[in-house]
């Protein structure tokens, strides 16, 4: 991905939200947004 660009994560229960820490890791100039749709917060 180039600088500027985008990129959406849907969920963050599974691998959603280590995908968008990780994303963000390699790709600083990305921008990063995770979108999530919880009742109730599930503690690993």
């Amino acid at each position: 991905m180039e600088k500027g660009e985008k990129l959406v994560v849907i969920g963050c229960g599974g691998v959603g939200g280590p995908a968008a820490m990780l994303s963000k890791k390699l790709m600083p100039d990305v921008e990063v947004t995770v979108i999530r749709d919880e009742k109730r917060f599930i503690v690993r």
